[in-house]
């Protein structure tokens, strides 16, 4: 009978065998043959030794007072006290806001009603011509004629104070949809003075514009 005699080394391997993860985790924890487990070094990520931390407290509280500490402890009460402080400088600001917002409303108003104010007082003379050449009974033409053109001047010049200008085009004057308003067109070779077609040959009516704005357009005829 022949008996297979087994290497120690071998029936060894077979009574204990090994596991791969504990002996990756294991080098994991040792450097140069010491054991660091799960230490961290605080000072080597800038962590104070004494920064209060308390595994019963709430994590939001402990963030919050990290946050906060100047090194001297934790203060979740300053936290809150910051937080009031800052609340109550929102309200003073949109209060503040507020306030501005109506004040230029008002502004505005005031503007426009003064702006009013002032053409009308500009009229005032034109309405003071009116009536005195309507109280005059013995007046000739000439001088009927001299009060109109006194008191259209003194109107003119209500509507220069006012930024009110005419829109008057000149015979042959090209026509500018912008500022002019065709009612009519006419053949060009109908008329005793040649004009180009598009062009204009009559002002019906005048136009006015306000600060650049058209009020309303001048009434024209074109050429044809």
């Amino acid at each position: 009978m022949k008996f297979l005699i087994v290497p120690q080394s071998i029936s060894g391997m077979s009574k204990e065998k090994k596991d791969p993860y504990k002996e990756v985790t294991e080098s994991l924890d040792s450097v140069d043959g010491k054991s660091i487990g799960n230490t961290v070094d605080t000072a080597e990520f800038g962590i104070k030794s004494d920064t209060c931390f308390d595994g019963e407290d709430d994590g939001l509280k402990d963030l919050i007072d990290d946050e906060t500490s100047d090194g001297d402890g934790c203060s979740f009460e300053d936290a809150l006290e910051t937080l009031s402080l800052e609340k109550e400088k929102s309200l003073r600001l949109q209060a503040d806001l507020e306030n501005l917002r109506k004040r230029l409303q008002i502004e505005v108003s005031n503007a426009s009603k003064y702006a009013i104010e002032s053409f009308a007082e500009s009229l005032l003379p034109v309405a003071d011509s009116l009536e005195a050449a309507l109280s005059l009974n013995d007046q000739s033409i000439e001088d009927f004629k001299s009060g109109v053109e006194l008191t259209l001047k003194q109107l003119n010049q209500a509507f220069s104070r006012g930024k009110l200008e005419k829109i008057s085009p000149g015979v042959g004057e090209k026509f500018d949809p912008n500022h002019h308003q065709a009612v009519s067109t006419q053949p060009s070779g109908d008329l005793e003075h040649p004009v180009m077609s598009g062009g204009i040959v009559r002002v019906l009516q005048t136009g006015y514009s306000i600060s650049g704005r058209i009020i309303r357009p001048a009434l024209v005829i074109v050429a044809d």
